[in-house]
């Protein structure tokens, strides 16, 4: 005699449950392999090797306008000017000379390139030689400042001028 299997319609279900989960389990591990083959392609790829590693660098020759008169420095100077100017190069050079010099003051470079330096950014008409606040600081094309004790001692506009105070 041949045995009944009964079940339950709870059985049935649960059956059918177990099924449904692992089908979505190899659906979901397929789709992983699929991605990591096809879309980012290093599924066969040794990862320790194309890692590269950047060590940090601070410098800290260069200022943005929010700290360019907390320097630890009694008297420095700041030259600001925009890198992506063709001129660039030439008043690096600038800088490069003065502070070879054996009494030179510091020289903080700072870059009106830079995001946190935009907004001072003036055209010749608007930049300002007399201001009461960093708010109201515009700058042209170079500029450079004396700064002593935290203040701006010196607001110099013109590279000849420039060039004088740095006796380059």
């Amino acid at each position: 005699m041949k045995k009944e299997k009964f079940e339950t319609e709870e059985q049935k279900e649960i059956k059918k449950f177990i099924m449904v989960l692992v089908g979505l389990i190899i659906i979901i591990i397929g789709i992983y392999f699929f991605t990591r083959a096809f879309v980012t392609k290093d599924l066969f790829k040794d990862k320790t090797s194309e890692k590269e590693y950047t060590t940090g660098v601070i410098n800290y020759d260069v200022a943005i306008v929010g700290n360019m008169l907390n320097k630890p420095q009694a008297e420095y100077y700041v030259l600001a000017y925009n890198s992506e100017n063709t001129q660039s190069g030439y008043y690096q050079t600038i800088a490069s000379k003065y502070k070879s010099n054996e009494k030179a003051l510091k020289v903080y470079t700072l870059d009106l390139n830079n995001a946190l330096n935009k907004s001072y950014v003036g055209t010749e008409e608007d930049k300002s030689t007399k201001f009461t606040s960093l708010e109201e600081l515009k700058f042209g094309e170079v500029t450079l400042m004396k700064i002593k004790n935290g203040k701006v001692s010196k607001f110099i506009t013109n590279i000849d001028n420039i060039k004088k105070e740095l006796a380059v």
